[in-house]
C-alpha cells in the first residue's frame, strides 16, 4: 500500500501492543521528531541477544568470509595486513555507539590514539565506562558530537572506521565526500556495514530465501523473546521504519555505489547475511549455545545462505579504501 508506507502488519503490532496495554510508548514516539527521535532510540545501551550478531558461530562466519580464517577477526586482519609495523595511528570512528568494536580495534596495539564519536550520551558514558574497565582508556577516547561539524574544523585521521554506522547516514550523495575530508592524503578508510535495501526493504527472492529457512526450523528455534512462535519474515513499511528510527539504513542502498565511487577501493569482502540477517531476527536466542545439535543446525542454516547469495547478493561487506587522489 502507497510503496509499502503502510501494510497489515502495521495494525497486527499495533493490537498486539493495545492487548497489552502498551501504547504509550508508542504515542510517545510520535510526539519526538527527527533527529532528537533517533537520539532517544540509539540511547539504549543494553546488548541485544536477539540478532544474528549474538550467536557466536555467526561471528566466526563472518571472520571466515572476511579474512579467510574463521578464529581472525577482521580488526585483527587488517591491522595485520594494512597497519603493520603502525602502532601509533591516529583514527576515528563513526557512530561508535556503546564502544564495543572500538575495544576490539584498540587491542590489535595499531592505534596511539582511537576515537569514537555518537550523538547518544548514554551510549558514550558507557563507552567511556568500558575503555577504563579494559584498561585502554589511554588508547580509547569517547565524545558526543555530530560528524558533519567535524569536516569544517579540519581534523585529519590516519584511519576512519565505518563499522555499522554509515548506513544511518543519510544523503550518502554530499556526506561520503565530506566524510574523505576527515582521512589524511595517504590515510586508509576501514568499513564494516550493511549495505542492502534501503529502510530494509528486503527483495522478494531475499524473503523467499529466508522463509524458506525459517519453514525448516524446529518451533522451539523459532520462538520470541515473548514466548510467540516466529513464523515468517516479513517486509517492514516505511512508516514502522522511520517510527522506529528514522537513520536505520535510511539510504543504505546507495552506500556501496556511492564508497566505490568516491574512495579507491583496495580489498572488498562481502559476507552474506541477506538470508540469516532477517531469518534469525528476533529469535537468534535460541542459537547461542554451542551443543552439537546446535551447531549442526547452524551449519545447515549457513548452506541456506550459500545457495542463495548467488541471487540475492550480501547485504553486508567489509572493505578497505583510500581516498581518491584529484
Amino acid at each position: 500500500m502507497l510503496n509499502n508506507l503502510i501494510n497489515r502488519h502495521d495494525a497486527d503490532r499495533l493490537m498486539r501492543k493495545v492487548r497489552k496495554l502498551e501504547l504509550d510508548p508508542v504515542l510517545a514516539k510520535l510526539k519526538v521528531r527527527g533527529g532528537a527521535r533517533v537520539v532517544q532510540h540509539w540511547s539504549q545501551v543494553d546488548p541485544s541477544l536477539t540478532e544474528w550478531w549474538a550467536i557466536p558461530s555467526v561471528i566466526k562466519r563472518w571472520n571466515l568470509l572476511m579474512t579467510g580464517d574463521a578464529e581472525t577477526s577482521f580488526p585483527e586482519y587488517v591491522a595485520a595486513k594494512h597497519f603493520a609495523p603502525r602502532t601509533d595511528l591516529r583514527g576515528l570512528s563513526l557512530g561508535c555507539g556503546t564502544g564495543g568494536n572500538e575495544l576490539l580495534w584498540a587491542k590489535t596495539g595499531a592505534f596511539g590514539l582511537l576515537e569514537g564519536v555518537d550523538v547518544a550520551q548514554q551510549r558514550i558514558d558507557f563507552a567511556t565506562r568500558s575503555a577504563a574497565e579494559a584498561g585502554l582508556a589511554d588508547v580509547l577516547r569517547f565524545r558526543v558530537t555530530d560528524v558533519n561539524r567535524m569536516t569544517s574544523d579540519g581534523e585529519r585521521f590516519d584511519v576512519l572506521l565505518g563499522l555499522q554506522s554509515l548506513h544511518h547516514f543519510d544523503n550518502l550523495t554530499e556526506t561520503l565526500p565530506r566524510l574523505s575530508q576527515l582521512i589524511e592524503p595517504d590515510g586508509l578508510f576501514v568499513i564494516d556495514e550493511f549495505v542492502g535495501p534501503t529502510r530494509f526493504q528486503w527483495t522478494d527472492a531475499q524473503l523467499d530465501a529466508a522463509n524458506t529457512l525459517l519453514a525448516q526450523l524446529p518451533e522451539d528455534r523459532r520462538r520470541l523473546a515473548d514466548g510467540r512462535i516466529k513464523h515468517r519474515v516479513v517486509r517492514p513499511s516505511r512508516l514502522a521504519m522511520i517510527l522506529d528510527d528514522p537513520s536505520e539504513a535510511v539510504d543504505a542502498a546507495s552506500l556501496l555505489p556511492g564508497l566505490r565511487r568516491h574512495f579507491e577501493v583496495v580489498e572488498e569482502r562481502p559476507y552474506g547475511g541477506t538470508v540469516l540477517h532477517i531469518a534469525f531476527s528476533g529469535i537468534a536466542h535460541n542459537f547461542r549455545d554451542e551443543k552439537p545439535e546446535t551447531l549442526a543446525l547452524l551449519e545447515k542454516c549457513f548452506a541456506a545462505e550459500d545457495e542463495a547469495l548467488p541471487e540475492v547478493g550480501h547485504d553486508f561487506t567489509a572493505m578497505i579504501c583510500k581516498k581518491r587522489q584529484a
